[in-house]
């Protein structure tokens, strides 16, 4: 596509931006007029320091008395022996929170974190008001309802059947992911439950190179080998699962007779926003297991933390397209939402309210297509002798991880999506990915830029910087840094590549837009031994709801250093 036709297809329309703030002004403001939890005077004093916007390495210096009170901080190491008045203001504990890190700040782009909307803040603190413990039914009563009402939520947007599906509110992605492993474990090799998972038959757990190092880092926590019982399948030029390989992998296993428990897909990686296809792995594994007399198929799971929004576009009219989304967007979240149509043939997969959800942390969901799988789980009933029996049976205290499941995620979740709405959600996702394809094109039209997987029009947009003065296509320069080769010049080359990239990067320092930089933006390509290295590079990821091509034209002005 031409820089041109981009140039137009990126142009926002007035009916659209007047959409985006209306909702930036009711769900993103923290004004306590429309929501008065923001009156109480120190979350009043902290909302007002961080709306001052002021770049990370000058915060500091501009709190009033900031580093007398970091000193203060560090220093302290005991309990006070009296008790502090109620309404009083404790200076430190507001100068912690006034300069954690600002997400707030448009600026903030540096990865799959977000400032929480203003309903989230609310229900989420409604949530820790009630403090119910989700894990058992008599310690949450009617919490217990709330989060089954947003399973059947969730379910009827992915198009799981809602009276067939469940699903747990955890902490964090990483433990739905690891969720997502021990079903398979469970279901594929149920003597796992007591005897652990070297006893039966040998096995092996397939993820994705392109995916969350959480999915190696769960595998080390259940006592996997990484090294013998872990196959990790190659990716694509566009960071999404090689369905060649899987199949050649898969294969292999089942000839020899061994158990794959789980295969993990990723919809949306962090870096580039590379979507798996869920639909020909589960066709793929269908077939194959029908093959070779496989009664227990794999698990499969899909990490969806970061992509998830999107089903919130599978029943939008993209002809009539009502919210006047730009053209190259309508035509990237088309392409993404028919991969996203897919998710409904996952057996689990993982929700992270908490990034592009705008819920504060942490505010994850698990959702299980069908709540048998919940019994693989389940531990023998004598381990829960403090617990009455007939309620045990209501809940899935049996099967969860935690002993205790906090709320407060939940009712933000809730909240977020009450008060939001599928409009909303869809606006706001809608400007995040116009501004990623903004960035995209200036990027494009750049001396010595060249964007990494520029067919994923997610909001993660990942780019490599040359030096204008040694590499005049930076398009051609990348794709000879792919070509993997023992020659040393081919080494130095890229070695030389990367250290003008990395130096560009600290001196630019946050400005314009806080980016982030990434060991793994791309990949070379597989030589012969199937042996391949990681190329670095830099990332900007935008969930920020405030965020505007203001910002994104600051950052550029400055991109070289």
């Amino acid at each position: 596509m031409s820089s041109s036709v981009l140039a137009t297809a990126v142009s926002v329309s007035p009916v659209f931006r007047q959409q985006l703030e209306e909702v930036r002004a009711r769900y993103f403001s923290r004004n306590p007029d429309l929501w008065p939890v923001f009156r109480d005077p120190a979350m009043a004093r902290i909302i007002d320091v961080r709306k001052s916007h002021t770049p990370p390495a000058e915060r500091l210096g501009i709190y009033p008395d900031g580093p007398a009170l970091l000193g203060q901080l560090r220093a302290e190491d005991h309990v006070p022996d009296e008790s502090l008045a109620p309404g009083a203001l404790h200076e430190r504990l507001v100068f912690a929170a006034a300069l954690s890190k600002a997400w707030e700040d448009p600026c903030s782009v540096e990865n799959v974190v977000t400032m929480p909307c203003d309903p989230a803040i609310h229900g989420a603190m409604i949530g820790a008001l009630a403090n119910p413990n989700l894990v058992y039914r008599e310690y949450s009563e009617m919490a217990e309802e709330l989060e089954r009402t947003v399973v059947r939520q969730i379910a009827n947007l992915v198009g799981y059947d809602p009276e067939e599906a469940t699903g747990i509110f955890t902490q964090g992605g990483t433990f739905c992911n690891l969720y997502g492993y021990l079903f398979g474990i469970r279901k594929t090799m149920p003597e796992s439950l007591h005897l652990g998972l070297e006893y039966g038959q040998d096995y092996r757990m397939i993820n994705s190179q392109g995916g969350h190092y959480s999915n190696t880092t769960n595998l080390s926590l259940l006592g996997v080998n990484l090294a013998k019982k872990t196959i990790r399948i190659q990716v694509t030029d566009d960071h999404d699962i090689d369905l060649e390989d899987l199949e050649s992998q898969l294969t292999a296993c089942f000839r020899l007779g061994c158990v794959v428990p789980t295969i993990m897909l990723t919809m949306g990686t962090t870096d580039t926003f590379g979507v798996d296809r869920v639909k020909p792995v589960h066709d793929l594994s269908q077939r194959l297991c029908k093959r070779f007399g496989v009664t227990t198929p794999p698990h499969i799971h899909v990490d969806a933390a970061v992509g998830w929004p999107l089903i919130f576009f599978l029943d939008y009219d993209f002809d009539a397209n009502p919210l006047e989304i730009d053209g190259l967007t309508l035509e990237g979240l088309r392409a993404n939402v028919d991969r996203f149509r897919e998710l409904r043939y996952a057996d689990s997969f993982t929700v992270d309210f908490q990034k592009w959800g705008y819920v504060p942390y942490t505010s994850s969901l698990v959702m299980v297509k069908h709540r048998d799988s919940m019994k693989a789980l389940e531990h023998d009933p004598e381990n829960f002798s403090y617990f009455e029996k007939d309620i045990q049976g209501q809940t899935h205290l049996q099967s969860t991880i935690e002993c205790s499941r906090g709320a407060a995620g939940l009712f933000g979740a809730y909240s977020a999506m009450q008060y939001l709405g599928k409009r909303g959600y869809r606006i706001m996702i809608a400007n995040g990915l116009q501004n990623a394809n903004y960035l995209r094109q200036r990027l494009s039209e750049t001396k010595g830029a060249c964007v990494i997987a520029p067919k994923n029009h997610g909001p993660s947009v990942a780019f490599r910087l040359y030096d204008p003065a040694r590499v005049k296509d930076p398009v051609a320069e990348l794709a000879r840094d792919k070509e993997l080769s023992a020659d040393p010049a081919w080494r130095r080359r890229i070695q030389q590549h990367n250290a003008y990239h990395r130096e560009v990067f600290l001196r630019r320092g946050k400005r314009g837009l806080y980016t982030n930089w990434v060991q793994f933006a791309t990949h070379t390509n597989y030589d012969e031994t199937d042996k391949w290295e990681p190329i670095p590079g830099e990332k900007a990821v935008f969930f920020n709801p405030l965020t505007d091509p203001c910002h994104i034209d600051a950052f550029l002005a400055r991109l070289h250093g």
